[in-house]
């Protein structure tokens, strides 16, 4: 859903308002709004400080990233602006050229200099005969000032919208009859705007000073007063009522002046009657001026809030549900900036060009600050990732040389091995069998030797080994044939018959057994001979990289081969 938000700021002549819009793709949102009053509006500091401090309590957020996506309007009072029709210009102009053709036409037209004023065109009526605009001009010095007052908040506005627009923009949704001619007043604290509406079309308007701070000053004067006490006396005097009277008449007879003057411009032969007429701004709450106006005109009146009046939202801001009668100018000038195509804007056109050209460097900027964020993370991420790998790779290298180191030494052993046991051929003899023997049968009392033979031992596929045992029970000789059999020095195990000697109190069970020496027997004889040095080997601290550590032991390496062996012999 695209969103689109407008700040319309209105500076008055006591107070400064500010409207905070959204614009959906459903309805536009109040987000919010609020006034704030100043004592001196002579004294633009004055101004600008509080403007500011009523943009900071209504939380609006400018910052570097949003500062130029915001529109920001402001308000220019009727009283500062001239409009006038250019009748006569030329038919055949198109709307490419309309805007060269009319600053022409312009120069002649204004009534101030070209170079002092800011001009801009609206109300564009062609025929095949004849094309004409309404001028709307204003000092640019006027202009200038009303900018000046939002120095403290830091912002440009991009457009300045006349006041007699903005309250004919708030007005049109409310205006339901497309040719009735309706008068909206907004009675402001020095001036008041008089404007004329033939159904949703401006068709004049005209600003005069009897207000709502004239109203306060005609009391101090015939009642004595101060100030704050004819700001509260004018709120309870109804205006048919002495000394109010005197302002009210002064009120209609403006009134009537403008009207009068409205019919002289439109210049028609027979000027359709007035359907009715709105009060809105503080002014208009003096008591019983609706049925004052009403009575004297003879011409419908009412009062009119535009806060409600029109298609917003406004469930967001209920706090101004009681003074929404006086938010007829910055409404206006959100939802003009919002929903007319062209608005009618006062802005000179240097500050446009300049603030189009600096939210083109902003948006450069913020374009060539996520680049560069981007491009860090890259080069951050670059730099972690290259440390990491530096780091793996010198962990590999420190297990490398690790390894390399366990290599040599398991190499050296392995040669010291295949020296002794393999190369040497190492030479069993009987000594080595007996001991064997003496491992296997530490147990003298249950079993003992008789007889020990021992042949070819040169030969292991031709020696035989023959040994009579005596035991005291035949447990004892089961006993000594199955560790025979559970060990790697012997295989081919032959027991012979067991006999019995000795008398029946205490016999002896003798038996002769036939064995040979198995084939791991040579190496085995010979590590028990020349044990293997302990290594000490240091502990490498586990990483994410898979590496295959060497076995843990050398001792089940492949025995070499007979012919190995005999060549190694030669």
């Amino acid at each position: 859903m695209a969103k689109k938000q407008v700040v319309a700021i209105d500076i008055g002549s006591a107070t400064a308002k500010i409207v905070h819009i959204e614009k959906t793709s459903d309805a536009l949102h109040l987000i919010n709004a609020g006034v704030i009053a100043y004592t001196d509006p002579n004294n633009p500091q004055n101004i600008s400080e509080a403007v500011r401090k009523l943009w900071n309590q209504l939380g609006i957020k400018h910052t570097f990233f949003n500062k130029h996506r915001m529109e920001v309007g402001i308000a220019l009072p009727r009283r500062f602006v001239v409009t006038k029709r250019l009748p006569s210009l030329p038919p055949a102009t198109t709307d490419a050229q309309l805007p060269s053709v009319i600053e022409m036409a312009a120069e002649t037209e204004l009534p101030f200099q070209t170079e002092e004023s800011v001009f801009t065109y609206h109300d564009v009526q062609r025929t095949a005969e004849s094309l004409s605009v309404e001028l709307v001009s204003t000092r640019r010095d006027t202009v200038s000032r009303y900018m000046e007052f939002l120095h403290e908040t830091g912002v440009t506005p991009s457009a300045v919208i006349p006041s007699m627009f903005a309250i004919a923009t708030s007005a049109r949704n409310a205006l339901s009859s497309p040719t009735a001619r309706t008068i909206i007043v907004d009675i402001g604290a020095e001036h008041t705007d008089f404007c004329l509406m033939r159904g949703t079309a401006l068709e004049f308007s005209r600003a005069f000073s009897v207000s709502g701070n004239q109203l306060t000053r005609t009391l101090m004067t015939e009642m004595d007063l101060d100030t704050e006490t004819a700001e509260q006396e004018k709120q309870h005097i109804p205006a048919h009522q002495t000394p109010t009277r005197t302002w009210t008449r002064r009120f209609i007879g403006e009134l009537e002046r403008s009207i009068a003057a409205a019919e002289r411009e439109i210049n028609q032969d027979a000027p359709e009657e007035i359907s009715e007429i709105w009060l809105c701004g503080g002014g208009a709450r003096v008591p019983e001026l609706v049925e004052t106006c009403q009575e004297q005109l003879q011409i419908s009146t009412r009062l009119w809030d535009p806060l409600q009046a029109s298609a917003l939202d406004t469930s967001s801001a209920p706090a101004l549900e009681t003074s929404g009668d006086t938010f007829a100018v910055p409404l206006g000038v959100g939802i003009h900036l919002l929903d007319v195509e062209k608005p009618v804007s006062l802005l000179p056109t240097e500050v446009g060009v300049k603030r189009v050209e600096s939210t083109r460097k902003h948006q450069q900027l913020i374009a060539a600050g996520i680049v560069g964020f981007v491009l860090l993370i890259f080069v951050l991420c670059g730099i972690a990732w290259s440390r990491s790998l530096k780091s793996k790779m010198d962990l590999l290298d420190n297990q490398v040389a690790t390894f390399g180191r366990l290599e040599a030494d398991a190499n050296k052993q392995l040669a010291l091995e295949l020296i002794l046991a393999d190369k040497l051929t190492h030479r069993i003899s009987p000594m080595d069998i007996l001991h064997a023997f003496s491992t296997l049968f530490k147990d003298r009392t249950k079993v003992a030797w008789k007889t020990f033979e021992v042949n070819n031992l040169d030969d292991l596929q031709k020696t035989r080994i023959t040994f009579s045992l005596q035991a005291d029970s035949y447990p004892s000789i089961n006993a000594m044939e199955r560790v025979l059999n559970e060990t790697n020095f012997f295989n081919n195990i032959e027991m012979g018959e067991v006999t019995i000697t000795g008398d029946e109190r205490r016999p002896t069970y003798e038996v002769k057994v036939n064995c040979r020496l198995s084939r791991e027997a040579v190496q085995m004889f010979a590590q028990k001979r020349y044990p293997k040095p302990v290594f000490e080997t240091k502990k490498v601290e586990k990483e994410d990289v898979n590496i295959f550590l060497p076995p843990e032991n050398f001792e089940n390496l492949q025995e070499p081969s007979k012919e190995e062996n005999k060549k190694d012999e030669k």
